[in-house]
């Protein structure tokens, strides 16, 4: 659909991540772990989908995302076949087969190995100390920043690590916005997780990336509520077999119209632009 995303393995994309350290970092980067309703949003809001096209990774969170990019790719080569010139009618149902198809390896977890905000905080923050990375962590609302920051002390003694509860709601209060911009820079951060809920925190650091010194920046939706137990996670086997949305709406109902984006509308649109594909 016109946006970009790094097919890497959990492992892989860490590599990345570490070899921008080791070259060293000469202007921040930007990490986005796009789950489906993120590429929905990006088809509503053009300015979205400039920060994912300029974002330095951009990581598949979720079994849906890897299912997207592996049913588009059959279904070009359904185009490159010889049955190309079969009517529009037929490759309809064509493609309606193949997206059944991929269904079916999303449930058997056969799709690959998607790479989420959690995964990431929790490989960066187990390696901070080793790498004497240090770790500033804002948003999540209440004194949650500062609860997971006070477990990872309590993990890792000799973390360089700091937070803030930053903006209750982001955007209207300028003077705290910017007394959060000078704490983190005053502390010099490599890596800068942000909490703001997803896309408003996407869109928070891509408007203050020019003035922030850290190394990396990341928007984590949820992960902070999380990794402190504040939200229970997804068993793995749901996890793995792209069910974590379903336990989210069990837990969480008040979230269902944003299901319906990640369900319902992703693959639909996925599905209406492998029509418009050319060959």
């Amino acid at each position: 659909m016109g946006l970009p995303v790094d097919i890497l393995s959990r492992e892989e994309s860490y590599s990345v991540i570490c070899e921008w350290f080791k070259a060293g970092i000469r202007k921040p980067k930007i990490i986005v772990t796009a789950y489906s309703e993120f590429f929905v949003n990006a088809r509503r809001d053009k300015d979205f989908a400039k920060i994912m096209k300029k974002a330095d990774l951009v990581t598949p969170d979720g079994k849906s995302v890897l299912a997207a990019v592996k049913y588009g790719e059959r279904t070009q080569k359904l185009k490159n076949s010889k049955t190309q010139n079969s009517s529009g009618f037929f490759n309809i149902f064509r493609f309606l087969g193949e997206g059944l198809k991929v269904g079916g390896e999303i449930l058997s977890d056969k799709v690959g190995e998607s790479v989420t905000g959690v995964w990431l905080f929790d490989k960066i923050t187990q390696n901070a100390t080793r790498n004497n990375w240090r770790i500033f962590v804002l948003g999540g609302w209440e004194d949650v920043s500062g609860e997971v920051t006070r477990m990872l002390l309590k993990r890792f003694p000799n973390m360089k690590i700091a937070y803030d509860a930053g903006e209750s709601l982001v955007g209207s209060d300028p003077a705290t916005d910017r007394r959060v911009v000078e704490k983190i820079n005053k502390f010099k951060p490599d890596f800068l997780f942000v909490q703001y809920r997803p896309v408003v925190q996407e869109k928070w650091i891509a408007s203050h990336i020019g003035n922030l010194k850290v190394g990396v920046a990341m928007g984590i939706g949820g992960t902070l509520d999380e990794y402190s137990g504040k939200l229970s996670p997804a068993p793995s086997w749901m996890e793995r077999r792209g069910l974590k949305w379903l336990w989210r709406l069990v837990i969480q109902p008040r979230r269902w119209k944003r299901m319906i984006d990640a369900v319902i509308v992703f693959p639909l649109l996925v599905f209406k632009q492998s029509l418009k594909q050319e060959v």
